[in-house]
C-alpha cells in the first residue's frame, strides 16, 4: 500500500511537472499572437465589409479604422521598445490582453464612428504589446536549438487567429456585424486563457531565467557584433516593414476584390479569406520543421519570392482559383517574413536587444501600414487597382531588401 501511495505521488509529480514544460509557453505565445495578429488585425477586412454593409461606416472608413488601429499598434512598439524592465514589460503584456477583450466585445455595442475610432486604437495599442513582449518572455525556458522552431510555432498563431475567425465568422455569422463580433469577443476569451497563464506564471519566474536560452550562442552573438551588424540590423528592419505596408491590399480589401471583381458571394469570400489563415499557419510551421542547414538568412530572401509572385496574383484575380492561390501565398509569406525576421534579429543580439529590435520593426512596419492605408482609403471605392500597384511595388522594394541582407551576411561571413 505504501508503494502504490509513493507511486501515485510520483506519477502525480510527473503529471504536474509536465505543465511546467516549456512546451506550454510556446502554446501561451501562439495563442497571444493569434489575438493580436489573427482576430484583431486579419480578420478585421472581413468586419469591415460587413460594418460596411450595415451602414455602420462607409467603405472608406475601412482604410481609416485600419490606420486608426496601427496608430495604437505604432505607440504600443514604440512604448515597448523603451521599456527597460522585464517586470515592466510582462504588465504591459497583461494590461494589454485584458484591454483587448473589452475593446473587442465593445466594438459589436457602440456602432458609430467616433466609438470605432477609440476603440480600434485602444485594441492596437493592446495588440501591439502582445506582439511585440510576448515572443521573448514565450521563449525564455526554451533550448538554443530549439529556439527557431519554437519562434514559428509561436508566429504561427496568427495565422491560427485568422483562420479560426474568418471560419467562425463565415459559419456563424457571413453577413451580421454585431454577431461577427461577438464570435471575435469569445474566441478572444477562449484564446487568452492559455496566455494568461504563461503571463502570470513568468511574473513569478525570477529575471535571471531570461538569460539561459542565450548562454549557448552568447560567443556567436560577440562575432557578429565584431563585424558590425547595425546596417544589417536596419536592412532586415525595413525588409519586416516594407513586408506590413505590402500586405495592406490583401488585408483590408479582399472581400472587395473578392466580391466586387470576381463577384463571390460574402460567404464564399469568407472562405477563400480562411485559405490566408492557412497559408499564415503553414508559413509558422516551415521554419519549425526546414533543416537548420538551410540558413534564416537565405530563408528571407528565397520567401521574398514567394511574396512578390502572391500580390501579383492578387492584383490580377479574375477567378476565384487565382485570388485563393494568391491569399494562400500571401498568407504564408507573411507568417515566415516575420518569424524569420525575428529570429534572424535573435541570431544578432542578445534577447533584450531582440525584443527592442523586433519592437523597432514592428514600429517601423506600423508607421507604413498607417501611411499607405490612410493615403489610398479614398481610393478603395472607384480606384482599388491604383492599391493593387502600389501593394506590388512596395513588395518589390522588400523583395531587394531581402537579397541585400543575405548579401551582406556573406560578406560579413567571409570578413
Amino acid at each position: 500500500m505504501i508503494q502504490d501511495s509513493h507511486q501515485c505521488n510520483y506519477e502525480h509529480q510527473q503529471m504536474k511537472l509536465n505543465w511546467e514544460h516549456w512546451w506550454f509557453d510556446l502554446l501561451g505565445g501562439c495563442f497571444g499572437i493569434a489575438i493580436a495578429l489573427g482576430l484583431v488585425r486579419f480578420d478585421f477586412g472581413i468586419i469591415g465589409s460587413l460594418m460596411a454593409d450595415a451602414k455602420w461606416i462607409t467603405v472608406e472608413d475601412i482604410g481609416k479604422l485600419a490606420a486608426i488601429n496601427m496608430f495604437g499598434y505604432l505607440a504600443g512598439c514604440i512604448q515597448q521598445s523603451y521599456v527597460k524592465s522585464r517586470e515592466a514589460s510582462i504588465r504591459y503584456v497583461l494590461t494589454a490582453i485584458i484591454t483587448i477583450i473589452a475593446s473587442i466585445i465593445l466594438e459589436g455595442r457602440l456602432i458609430n464612428f467616433t466609438s470605432q475610432s477609440i476603440l480600434r486604437l485602444t485594441c492596437g495599442w493592446g495588440a501591439a504589446h502582445v506582439v511585440s513582449g510576448l515572443p521573448t518572455l514565450a521563449l525564455e525556458r526554451v533550448p538554443d536549438q530549439w529556439r527557431r522552431k519554437s519562434t514559428g510555432l509561436i508566429m504561427c498563431g496568427g495565422g491560427v487567429g485568422s483562420l479560426l475567425g474568418a471560419i467562425a465568422i463565415g459559419l456563424f455569422s457571413p453577413t451580421s456585424a454585431p454577431s461577427s463580433w461577438n464570435v471575435l469577443a469569445i474566441l478572444t476569451i477562449i484564446l487568452s486563457l492559455p496566455t494568461f497563464k504563461l503571463v502570470t506564471r513568468n511574473r513569478r519566474q525570477p529575471a535571471s531565467v531570461s538569460a539561459t536560452s542565450s548562454e549557448l550562442s552568447q560567443n556567436e552573438q560577440k562575432k557578429i557584433s565584431k563585424m558590425g551588424s547595425k546596417p544589417l540590423i536596419l536592412v532586415i528592419i525595413l525588409g519586416f516593414a516594407m513586408m506590413q505596408v505590402g500586405q495592406v491590399p490583401a488585408i483590408l480589401y479582399e472581400p472587395l476584390v473578392a466580391i466586387k471583381q470576381v463577384g463571390l458571394t460574402p460567404m464564399m469570400s469568407s472562405s477563400v479569406d480562411s485559405l490566408f489563415g492557412i497559408g499564415l499557419i503553414i508559413g509558422g510551421l516551415i521554419p519549425s520543421i526546414a533543416p537548420s542547414k538551410l540558413t534564416t538568412r537565405l530563408f528571407l530572401a528565397l520567401i521574398s519570392i514567394i511574396g512578390l509572385l502572391g500580390v501579383i496574383l492578387f492584383g490580377a484575380s479574375e477567378n476565384v482559383f487565382i485570388l485563393s492561390a494568391s491569399i494562400f501565398l500571401i498568407g504564408v509569406w507573411d507568417m515566415m517574413t516575420g518569424t524569420l525576421t525575428f529570429d534572424r534579429l535573435g541570431q544578432l543580439c542578445n534577447e533584450d536587444d531582440q525584443r527592442r529590435s523586433w519592437s523597432t520593426a514592428t514600429s517601423i512596419g506600423a508607421l507604413g501600414f498607417i501611411i499607405f492605408s490612410s493615403a489610398t482609403a479614398s481610393l478603395a471605392k472607384q480606384n482599388i487597382d491604383i492599391i493593387l500597384i502600389l501593394g506590388i511595388a512596395a513588395v518589390a522594394i522588400q523583395f531587394t531588401l531581402e537579397w541585400i541582407q543575405y548579401s551582406i551576411s556573406r560578406k560579413q561571413e567571409w570578413q
